[in-house]
């Protein structure tokens, strides 16, 4: 046994949980190939890492091996690990494709990276578009379409969307093909009326951007005009999930914030008055982001240092915890792929019928050059580019564009965001830094009682924390 096995690389191990109260303490185990984590003592957890495995007992050495925290000692971890994710993208029965239906938007943000204009897809090219996804849905035998409505902002194209969505539902109709919708908006347009049209043609789950509290946001999404933006957005959204058909169709809104130095100083309080309106209790959650270069754009330039994002981020998930939020399971789970840009049939469409690996190069000026364009709906039968940016990630992962190969967390972090390496930044996740105390945090959530307990202490409430609150 201690020949043929091995303490897999792709672990996380925290520190001694209980060493002060037990004489025989343990530790939380990541097993990052598969995405699950077990409770492991001290003692075992050090036969391991001598590999003295003689010294555990089978069961739990049983335990181990389906974790895939021990693997076969000749096994080549991260080329088995790139293998099964292809072979199961290759065999994914599920199409994603996005489609921006305009390059126009209302607002200015400051750290976009997007140039706008009043185009909107006409009626010839997106019928080509949907076309183009029905053919690909056909031909890759799919059994599933899943569509991601972007922009610009994608309700400028409302009229677009609802044409586009009857195609493509009839179709999935016709074939017997599951179908389902969501989309990331600005929420300036999200009113209740614009939602139910939109439920109607089976768009269920939203992104909407709040980044940090009135007059900060203010400061950061403004339309064009200068006019400010977040107490219609806010009320968008409270209007919205008051709505019952919201709660009865389990639809969803992800708050997504921004984070840089400006809006760091009212999360919190940005956390209470979402809290306030209910919204913990209405399907909505809360996602934290730090602002990264955009195209070229030096939108990073007041961001969080990548360790202190990871270390805050941590005390802004208690916090909403402690408000009632959720955010499903905290440690990530394992991934295929980074994202769309690996999937063989996944595309991005942008207004005037070019095709994209990537959702953040339409409208971007840095991304205008044929190298990071598939083709054209036009032409794409006959003139396609294979070797679009971000295409070729799972070969050249393999070499030195990025260090993922070296990096316990590479199976579900599927190497972050491809673009942001081609371009020569640092592209890893906020749990890169932070990935033992999610472990913790993890383990508390599902503890019995300890959302309780958490809520009626205020001592362990870290808004009170005023070196946490401008971390």
């Amino acid at each position: 046994m201690n020949n043929r096995y091995k303490l897999s690389s792709y672990v996380v191990v925290t520190d001694l949980i209980d060493a002060n109260t037990s004489s025989d303490p343990w530790r939380i185990v990541y097993a990052t190939r598969t995405g699950r984590t077990m409770k492991l003592k001290d003692r075992i957890y050090r036969h391991l890492v001598a590999g003295d495995f003689a010294r555990i007992s089978e069961s739990t050495l049983i335990e181990l091996m389906s974790l895939e925290v021990i693997v076969r000692a000749d096994e080549d971890e991260f080329e088995e690990v790139l293998r099964q994710n292809i072979a199961a993208l290759e065999n994914s029965k599920t199409l994603d494709v996005t489609i921006q239906p305009t390059a126009n938007c209302q607002l200015g943000c400051t750290y976009c990276g997007q140039v706008h204009q009043k185009k909107n897809v006409d009626t010839e090219t997106s019928v080509k578009i949907t076309d183009r996804i029905c053919g690909n849905l056909v031909r890759g035998q799919y059994e599933a379409l899943s569509v991601e409505w972007f922009g610009g902002e994608p309700l400028m194209a409302f009229s677009e969307i609802l044409r586009m969505s009857d195609r493509l539902i009839g179709f999935c109709a016709d074939k017997g093909i599951r179908y389902d919708a969501r989309m990331i908006t600005n929420g300036l347009s999200f009113k209740p009326a614009v939602f139910q049209q939109l439920l109607e043609k089976q768009v269920t789950h939203f992104q909407i951007t709040l980044d940090g509290l009135g007059k900060t946001h203010d400061l950061m999404r403004i339309t064009k005009e200068g006019a400010k933006t977040f107490d219609i957005i806010l009320k968008n959204i409270v209007d919205v999930t008051s709505l019952p058909e919201y709660m009865e169709r389990r639809c969803s809104i992800l708050v997504r914030i921004n984070v840089n130095e400006r809006s760091v100083k009212t999360l919190f309080k940005l956390i209470d008055l979402l809290a306030s309106h209910g919204l913990q209790h209405k399907r909505v959650r809360i996602d934290f982001a730090p602002i990264v270069d955009w195209g070229g754009n030096n939108a990073q330039k007041d961001s969080l240092t990548a360790d202190g994002f990871g270390v805050a981020e941590i005390d802004w998930m208690m916090y909403a915890i402690k408000k009632g939020f959720t955010f499903g399971r905290v440690v990530p789970n394992k991934k295929i792929g980074p994202c769309m840009v690996v999937k063989p049939d996944s595309e991005v469409y942008d207004a005037g019928g070019n095709i994209y690996p990537c959702y953040e190069y339409p409208y971007t000026p840095k991304y205008e050059t044929p190298e990071y364009r598939i083709g054209h709906v036009d032409s794409i039968d006959t003139v396609r580019n294979a070797d679009a940016v971000t295409k070729n990630w799972f070969t050249d992962i393999k070499g030195d564009i990025s260090p993922c190969k070296r990096c316990n967390l590479f199976p579900v972090c599927g190497g972050g965001c491809p673009k942001q390496w081609y371009n020569g930044d640092v592209a890893c996740p906020s749990y890169k830094y932070n990935i033992e105390d999610k472990l913790v945090l993890d383990y508390l959530i599902n503890k019995k009682g300890f959302v309780e307990r958490y809520r009626d202490n205020p001592a362990q409430d870290p808004a009170q924390d005023p070196a946490r609150t401008a971390a």
